[in-house]
């Protein structure tokens, strides 16, 4: 047909503190005991998700479809997840951070139903900076209501590496009291 335009879905890429290239892999102890393999999928995998209702109508919209590695079965785009966001608020999904190159750059780890207190992590990306090696992104996380309110988080991302470590301290008796240590990994560039 004259004048039907069709367009390939985008794909979205790994950015490079979070390199989600397909067929790379991560292995992570847990707090000295246990081991976590995270892995990214073969290929880029089609994915699209439920927008906000367009109208009043309720009618649901959806995402144009685009091709993204998928993290332990969860669609990753670029420094973005997919987030849900419940009802009564909605039933549906946004781009949500996961992370940002930006020194000075907020966000809260998920999206949190704010009616009953504010239970969310906020995350601050507090510096960047060349580790003799290559450049580190490091996060700082704390929580202002709840019962994680007394505990600070700490995470680094290395460029084309990912997570490296990540801490949980309870500022009160000063104990870690999670940590997650990277100890083996593979990039697919």
């Amino acid at each position: 047909m004259q004048g039907d335009v069709t367009t390939e879905p985008t794909t979205y890429v790994p950015s490079s503190y979070y390199p989600v290239y397909p067929g790379s892999w991560w292995l992570y102890e847990l707090n000295d005991t246990t081991t976590e393999p995270v892995e990214v999928s073969a290929t880029y995998l089609p994915h699209r998700y439920i927008n906000a209702p367009a109208n009043l109508s309720g009618i649901q919209t959806y995402s144009d479809t685009a091709y993204v590695p998928f993290l332990n079965g969860q669609p990753i785009y670029g420094y973005n997840k997919i987030n849900w966001v419940s009802p009564p608020f909605g039933n549906y999904y946004v781009l949500w951070p996961i992370l940002s190159e930006q020194v000075g750059f907020e966000f809260e780890r998920n999206w949190t139903d704010k009616r009953f207190g504010d239970f969310s992590e906020k995350v601050k990306v507090t510096s960047k900076y060349f580790n003799g090696t290559d450049s580190i992104l490091t996060l700082e996380g704390h929580w202002i209501y709840g019962p994680n309110e007394p505990k600070k988080s700490y995470q680094t991302f290395g460029k084309n590496i990912g997570l490296m470590t990540e801490y949980i301290v309870d500022t009160l008796t000063t104990d870690t009291v999670y940590k997650k240590m990277l100890i083996d990994y593979h990039i697919n560039l």
